[in-house]
């Protein structure tokens, strides 16, 4: 059992989430906590980047905020709630860096299966099994 689990969520593989939460609640220590993460990487690979004001992004951040409140009381009991936490960066490293800094024993991530892109690139779940310093769950 795991005492300190990341869920990094994007939203865009819900159909994962029943799963993901599943695994992610089995494997939680009856004291343990869930963390919920989003990075907002709208800087980082878009070429829209410079045209994307402060305002916009904040209002970006607080959807987000508000969705990812929404999912921990709709799916973590709460005594397993922990965290929420929103950052801004290259999806992957962010993921990692956060990881490390909270001391979080075991990354649940969704995953879709990979198209033709992400053989030349890598997807985001690829890099944080390959680098991460705790144990890692993808979900497909």
């Amino acid at each position: 059992m795991f005492s300190h689990i990341l869920l990094p969520l994007d939203f865009e593989h819900q159909e994962l989430y029943p799963r993901v939460m599943e695994a992610a609640l089995k494997l939680c220590h009856p004291e343990g906590k869930i963390d919920l993460l989003y990075v907002n990487a709208a800087r980082i690979h878009h070429a829209a980047a410079p045209l994307l004001s402060n305002d916009l992004l904040d209002n970006l951040d607080a959807a987000m905020k508000q969705q990812l409140q929404d999912f921990m009381s709709k799916e973590i009991p709460i005594a397993r709630q922990g965290r929420l936490w929103l950052k801004r960066g290259v999806v992957y490293d962010t993921i990692l860096a956060h990881a490390k800094r909270q001391q979080t024993d075991l990354i649940i991530m969704p995953a879709s299966r990979p198209g033709a892109e992400t053989y030349l690139l890598g997807s985001n779940s690829s890099r944080v099994v390959r680098h991460a310093d705790c144990s890692v769950l993808v979900i497909r």
